[in-house]
């Protein structure tokens, strides 16, 4: 995929109508789109399920610039014979990429926007409306920091699938749903798992129209060649629980880079981009496609109006440890996950049931449903791990004088490893600590012996070990008083500092 993507065309297409079965099955070879390629390079083609349109990005000339920016300009062009382009001033730049990410009902066309500034690139999502103007559309907690931005807008436009690089992410580009509120706002991102997500680049996905089966393209698995095209299947309504992605082969997988694989419900074409027989470049092609793919009818239900008094109610509200402000939140359970923008979650039942709380950025916590919460606003800290915060692990214990852990313990340790999973830039200190009592030699040697087996613990959950250093102070670094028992207890601990994000 060259650099300097610049165009976004709008090309109107002829479909055919063919029933769809229920495996994905392809009759033929892959027809190259003559008259749409060119020697510059196609990418990022989206379908549009409204007006039978399609919109790809064109990739532009060198400019001069550094390799990491762009020189972005929109091209339109409608029927099936190609007008002039026609360039949207008001979007044309130096420094960012374009891409489409499909259509609505209504015409507006939404699209993803990269700028690159001072080193640092950040992406958001905009749509045309169908009156000429355009609208940024507001993602809570978007964090998009990679070059290239892609997605797809579900057919009944519910859903927006996003690849972007994060701090939340597995690797380099994941995947992530975004929500659509029946007000037209939009939830905040939820990364799709890692049975989707890989450690490299999960790119241009395509919800199909049933919202469950989804197409993407992966450097990140055995396949043919650099990019290919994977499908998986939505188990539950969590977004986060996948079928093992399945290749889908040749024809259209090759030993080039094929992305942006789509079609439309009632079709017999797929539409994708191969570098196969293109220098590199991306070119565009259709295969006839069999598959059984039902279209999701559901509707958009009205959400309930938020309560606002909590008189008989008891009510989670997620905050920031160290601002003490409301944060975009996850509360997951056994059999669902409910995501809020403001951290407020309303529990409707006690069930005993543990459940996991978590945001991006901030270290996971467990916390069961009993009567230990209060009618009324229970207030949820989350401890942000941003380079120099250090946490301390309050449920990591050992047996006195040794440096076994107490069973349960790991159940702690299993959230530090899901959150550099999720954070796989972060690099952490592990600190081990213990009070004044006895020989300091000894009490140094034991609280290095306690760290290293939280190392080892950490490393045999699959973080990698140059990610994570260790030291043991002995009780050379108190927090509290020796001078009780009750005040040694806080002295003997392990925490970790955040020392590179």
């Amino acid at each position: 995929m060259k650099n300097h993507i610049t165009t976004i065309l709008i090309a109107s297409i002829c479909f055919f109508y063919s029933p769809l079965r229920a495996q994905i099955q392809f009759s033929g070879e892959p027809i190259d789109l003559l008259g749409l390629n060119t020697a510059e390079g196609e990418n990022f083609l989206v379908l549009n399920p409204h007006k039978k349109m399609m919109a790809f990005s064109r990739e532009g000339s060198e400019t001069g610039l550094s390799e990491a920016e762009y020189t972005e300009q929109f091209y339109q062009a409608f029927d099936s014979s190609w007008l002039p382009p026609r360039i949207f001033t008001n979007w044309s730049q130096e420094n960012g990429m374009f891409s489409p990410i499909g259509f609505d009902a209504e015409g507006n066309e939404y699209f993803n926007e990269v700028s690159y500034f001072q080193g640092v690139y950040t992406g958001k999502v905009s749509k045309f409306l169908s009156d000429g103007g355009v609208a940024y559309i507001e993602v809570p907690f978007l964090n998009s920091k990679s070059a290239h931005q892609s997605g797809c807008l579900s057919k009944d436009g519910r859903y927006m699938i996003i690849s972007m690089e994060s701090n939340y992410t597995y690797g380099v580009e994941d995947l992530y749903m975004v929500e659509r509120k029946s007000n037209m706002e939009w939830k905040g991102p939820i990364n799709l798992g890692g049975q989707v997500n890989s450690e490299y680049q999960e790119i241009t996905p395509y919800l199909a129209p049933d919202n469950r089966t989804l197409f993407f393209a992966t450097n990140g698995r055995a396949g043919e060649g650099s990019f290919d095209i994977y499908y998986s299947r939505r188990l539950d309504d969590s977004w986060r629980n996948w079928s093992t992605p399945v290749n889908v082969g040749a024809p259209v997988n090759t030993s080039g880079a094929e992305t942006s694989f789509s079609f439309l419900a009632g079709d017999e074409w797929a539409y994708y981009v191969s570098s196969r027989n293109s220098d590199g470049y991306g070119d565009m092609y259709k295969i006839k496609i069999k598959a059984d793919i039902e279209e999701d009818t559901a509707t958009v239900e009205e959400e309930e109006p938020v309560i606002t008094s909590v008189e008989n109610v008891i009510k989670l509200q997620i905050v920031d440890k160290k601002t003490e402000l409301p944060i975009w939140s996850e509360l997951i359970s056994e059999n669902n996950t409910r995501a809020s923008a403001v951290g407020s979650f309303v529990i409707e039942e006690l069930t005993n049931e543990e459940v996991e709380i978590k945001s991006q950025g901030y270290l996971p916590i467990n916390l069961v449903l009993n009567s230990d919460l209060k009618i009324g606003e229970n207030v949820i800290p989350l401890e942000p791990v941003t380079v120099g915060s250090t946490i301390t692990l309050n449920h990591v214990l050992f047996l006195r004088g040794t440096s076994k852990m107490i069973t349960g313990s790991q159940k702690e340790l299993d959230l530090v490893v899901e959150m550099m999973n999720d954070n796989p830039s972060i690099k952490i200190l592990l600190k081990g600590h213990t009070d004044n009592q006895g020989d300091p030699v000894l009490n140094l040697k034991l609280s290095e012996e306690r760290v290293k087996e939280v190392k080892k613990y950490l490393t045999s959950e699959g973080v990698s070990a140059y990610r994570i250093r260790s030291i043991g102070y002995g009780g050379n670094a108190p927090i509290a008083s020796n001078e009780t028992e009750e005040t040694r207890k806080l002295n003997r601990r392990v925490e970790f500092e955040v020392v590179e994000n």
